[in-house]
């Protein structure tokens, strides 16, 4: 089981492919190496494909702190791997929780990046709708007085997108069962505070594609528009029928969309 202690912490990460331009894939709250169960192998023919588990998820190390899981913290632990694996230059692809890590290192470090995707993602993330408010207050109550088991047990506040398969959800269920109350607290209070881009999402310089399902939650939608007005290179995808997560929902047409961006941002041109 590859790992890497980055920033002090033991991070699960997986490289495949054995030749190509490094794509490196960071998934969003309560997410894992599965998500990009349909990437991996998909683009591995043609890149080296880096994707890991972040801090505090599926099988990388949950430190009991939980101040320390910050975007921008996150942000420079998939750094620091990037690097300490000797990657290169590199396409960065961001989903949800992992589009805002991706905005900080494409910000930070703009040399790195071949081309940068934003994935069902914000520029802030500002959940102030009721019901969600009141469904994020109950999961964290729960998990803090009966465990993340009980927390995989409650209901979703609204029912799952057409595409979704079923065994995914249960799949899902399992994961969330086995996450740790300090990751699972810890990264909620990190994407809440994260300051965001609002102001500096325009001073991006990496070709960016946005890309998002179109029946995403409006607040991510309203997000990905903000983001696709003031980034200066930006190509805009909605992947129909879809929920939070085209790359599992309908990935052929994920798949399609991000395969044309990687290639018209390839540095062999």
């Amino acid at each position: 089981m590859p790992t890497a202690t980055v920033n002090g912490v033991r991070l699960y990460y997986e490289l495949h492919g054995e030749s190509g331009e490094p794509l490196v894939l960071v998934h969003g709250y309560t997410g894992d190496i599965t998500d990009w169960r349909f990437q991996i192998d998909e683009f591995a023919s043609t890149h080296r494909v880096l994707a890991m588990d972040l801090r505090g998820h599926g099988r990388s190390e949950a430190p009991a702190d939980r101040s320390s899981y910050t975007i921008d913290t996150m942000s420079r632990d998939v750094e620091e791997l990037v690097d300490g694996l000797g990657l290169g230059r590199f396409h960065l692809v961001g989903h949800s929780m992992g589009g805002g890590i991706a905005q900080e290192i494409a910000l930070r470090s703009p040399q790195k990046l071949l081309s940068l995707t934003l994935h069902d993602t914000s520029c802030k993330f500002e959940m102030n709708d009721p019901v969600m408010v009141e469904w994020r207050r109950q999961r964290i109550e729960t998990a803090e007085k009966q465990g993340m088991a009980a927390v995989a047990a409650l209901a979703p506040p609204m029912p799952p997108p057409p595409h979704m398969p079923p065994e995914r959800l249960q799949e899902t269920a399992v994961r969330l069962a086995n996450m740790s109350v300090d990751g699972f607290i810890g990264a909620m209070a990190g994407l809440l505070e994260w300051k965001g881009t609002v102001e500096r999402a325009s001073e991006i310089t990496a070709p960016t594609l946005i890309i998002y399902g179109s029946l995403d939650g409006p607040a991510l939608i309203k997000g990905c528009e903000h983001l696709a007005k003031v980034i200066p290179n930006v190509t805009v995808e909605v992947v129909p029928e879809c929920g939070h997560s085209p790359q599992y929902e309908r990935p052929e047409l994920f798949n399609r969309a991000l395969r044309r961006h990687l290639e018209a941002n390839s540095a062999s041109g």
